[in-house]
């Protein structure tokens, strides 16, 4: 698709006309469309609200700089202006100043001697960004056709088209209605996903039944005999939210403490937990450091995330089989 850039220039007016002139018609020459005062027509708005408005609406801006400061609005010249609200727009901006030699040689009459300071404060805002060095009008409209070359390769902007190579209503209702076709088709894949029974490997069907046969009385100390002790495969799923994000130890004991208030030793269970689950390779202990020091930071490996997600579809499997749901007078005999 052929794309035109609307781009803004900028620039003292009457010492720099030919550069003008010349900069807009390298600007054309690319195809693009040029935007500067000499289109600005008089209205109602005032100077600064047009010329903002302006540049809100271009792709690009690019100020020439020479040696003059310009008129100015509170203290600040209507140049610099420009530039600082291309830039604070976030509208790609390139200068174009005047080189050294050709700034010795500039005549005298372009020269506005009681703002040189000014010249020179903007002239190092401009080189914060892209800038090019010009010393004829002639030399300036190839660098203005290289610099925005580039600019418009390393920032592509939006841009204007001719309205027969937009698609039609016909065809964006086209596109709407298969975007809607294609997004129920994706979600009734992701429905017969959901539904595809999960394939469990062997190792891990193995260690579940392990963890499932190890009581966490057997490395724990300090529960009584007739307490119910939990097995070390419950106690890792009802831990697993915690330490999928990593937890420190108080929290894991805080977490026991309100499954299994017959732990009475937090911190020795912390510690066995840690061990036996480390085993069999479904945690690892990392240390951080803490306003005390280092604290221990208990996370899930991959391989533990993993395992949580085939026991956790295990154990819901089990408890469908164990309390299937009763037959209705309307079901198939």
């Amino acid at each position: 698709m052929d794309v035109k850039y609307q781009i803004f220039v900028s620039s003292t007016f009457e010492d720099l006309q030919d550069e003008r002139r010349a900069v807009i018609a390298a600007i054309l020459a690319m195809g693009h469309i040029p935007v500067g005062m000499e289109a600005f027509n008089a209205s109602d708005e005032d100077q600064w609200t047009n010329i903002k408005r302006r540049i809100d609406k271009a792709d690009y801006y690019v100020v020439i700089v020479a040696e003059r400061y310009g008129a100015e609005k509170d203290g600040k010249s209507y140049t610099q202006m420009e530039y600082e609200y291309a830039v604070g727009q976030g509208v790609p901006v390139a200068a174009f100043l005047l080189k050294g030699e050709a700034r010795r040689s500039w005549p005298n009459h372009k020269v506005e001697h009681s703002k040189a300071e000014k010249v020179e404060t903007f002239r190092k805002l401009c080189q914060t960004k892209m800038v090019s060095f010009w010393t004829s009008a002639g030399d300036l409209s190839g660098a203005v056709v290289l610099s925005l070359t580039e600019l418009i390769q390393l920032k592509p902007r939006v841009g204007w088209v001719r309205s027969d190579s937009v698609p039609s209503s016909n065809v964006l209702n086209e596109l709407a209605t298969l975007s809607e076709e294609k997004r129920q088709l994706q979600a009734q894949i992701d429905k017969l996903n959901a539904s595809t029974e999960l394939t469990i490997p062997v190792d891990v069907k193995y260690r579940i039944s392990q963890m499932q046969m190890t009581a966490v009385g057997s490395f724990i100390d300090g529960f009584d005999v007739e307490d119910d002790i939990p097995d070390l495969l419950e106690v890792f799923l009802n831990l697993n939210n915690l330490l999928s994000r990593g937890a420190e130890s108080w929290e894991i004991q805080q977490r026991l403490a309100e499954h299994y208030p017959q732990m009475q030793d937090g911190y020795t269970a912390v510690e066995g937990l840690s061990a036996e689950l480390a085993a069999h390779k479904l945690l690892e202990v990392s240390r951080h450091a803490s306003k005390n020091g280092h604290t221990k930071v208990y996370t899930l490996t991959d391989y533990g995330k993993d395992f949580a997600m085939y026991a956790v579809h295990s154990a819901v499997n089990d408890h469908i089989s164990s309390n299937p749901e009763p037959r209705t007078g309307n079901d198939r005999q």
